[in-house]
């Protein structure tokens, strides 16, 4: 199964804790969801548990192996092809996204 993922890097202006993070994430419709999933269980969900979910969801569902969390907060692990490098995406909150970063897309 061929899966086409966009990812667009943001910046929050605001510093903010783990906590408020993790509070944010689970607040989120989209995100909420596979996020439970993580802090309770290492399985991912099957797909008719996540079959009534938003599209958003069944995109992070996809992603399931790259999802990690640090701190009780859902970040998407990217790797470069050769294995070489590696950097940590943020799975930012919707309500997180600022208006002119949305309006780019």
């Amino acid at each position: 199964m061929e899966t086409d993922i966009s990812v667009k890097v943001l910046t929050t202006e605001d510093p903010w804790s783990s906590s408020e993070v993790q509070k944010a994430q689970l607040e989120d419709p989209a995100i909420s969801p596979i996020l439970e999933r993580k802090l309770n269980s290492e399985n991912r969900p099957s797909w008719q548990e996540i079959a009534p979910e938003s599209p958003a969801t069944k995109r992070y569902w996809a992603l399931w192996d790259s999802l990690h969390l640090k701190d009780g907060v859902l970040y998407r692990k990217w790797e470069s092809d050769d294995g070489s490098s590696c950097c940590w995406q943020l799975i930012l909150p919707k309500s997180r996204i600022s208006r002119s970063s949305a309006r780019d897309s």
